[in-house]
């Protein structure tokens, strides 16, 4: 009987959480889930190991009320083990890790987390593009109101940026962006992508997504992809 996604994902955060905590530890993990684009080609005929697996976030991330992740970071990973498909190697392999996320400040912050499901980028897609993300992603700082009520370029109250910020995202997600969204919150797998599977290695840190395939493939610029992570950190603090 294969298990809801909710379930799988509950259970894999709650190892990405329990690998790195002490046996002492008995909070019980939450989970986040981010939605990106991938910025550079990756793939299996030409990748390397180490190798950037770059992806632009298009929703913001919150913890308790706050936006720790916004929309347009950058989330970095990295390639571990590449194969193409030959006479010692059964099927071609991509292994990724997702190490941290990187804000338009320059903070970064760590993550635990797995790749739960990707999908092919599509011409009618927004986020098959992403300019679109990194140009939406800088609409807060661009637009805010003075002391007087009039709008100025590059300033945005203390009071309601968190708010707009977080109106920003939720519309974005939910309204105009959900149009070229091709995955949700329940997506597991790759779409798009014939004959591609995905599974974990989650025996010891950091997490591996493993994808493997009986011939080549490839994840383009604006391939989509969910990440499910344990709770991420603020940077600022």
């Amino acid at each position: 009987m294969e298990l809801p996604i909710k379930a799988i994902a509950f259970c894999i955060v709650i190892v990405l959480f329990t690998l790195t905590q002490p046996a002492t530890a008995v909070s019980q993990p939450a989970v986040s889930t981010v939605f990106g684009v991938v910025l550079k080609k990756v793939e299996t005929k030409t990748g390397t190991v180490n190798q950037e697996f770059v992806l632009r976030t298009i929703n913001d991330v919150a913890v308790d009320g706050v936006i720790v992740i916004p929309s347009g970071s950058k989330i970095i990973g990295r390639v571990i083990e590449v194969a193409t498909k030959g006479k010692d190697n059964p099927q071609s392999v991509l292994a990724i890790v997702i190490d941290k996320a990187v804000l338009d400040s320059g903070r970064a912050t760590s993550l635990k987390a797995i790749i739960a499901a990707v999908a092919a980028p599509q011409d009618s897609a927004l986020t098959s593009d992403p300019t679109y993300g990194m140009m939406h992603s800088n609409e807060p700082k661009m637009v805010g109101a003075g002391p007087s009520g009039t709008a100025r370029a590059g300033e945005f109250p203390a009071a309601s940026k968190a708010d707009a910020t977080a109106a920003v995202g939720t519309a974005r997600i939910n309204g105009e962006m959900r149009k070229g969204l091709l995955l949700s919150n329940d997506s597991q797998g790759a779409i798009g992508f014939s004959g591609l599977s995905l599974t974990w290695r989650l025996n010891e840190p950091p997490a591996v997504t493993v994808f493997s395939s009986n011939k080549d493939f490839k994840f383009d610029t604006g391939t989509q992809v969910l990440l499910r992570m344990a709770q991420p950190t603020n940077p600022g603090e």
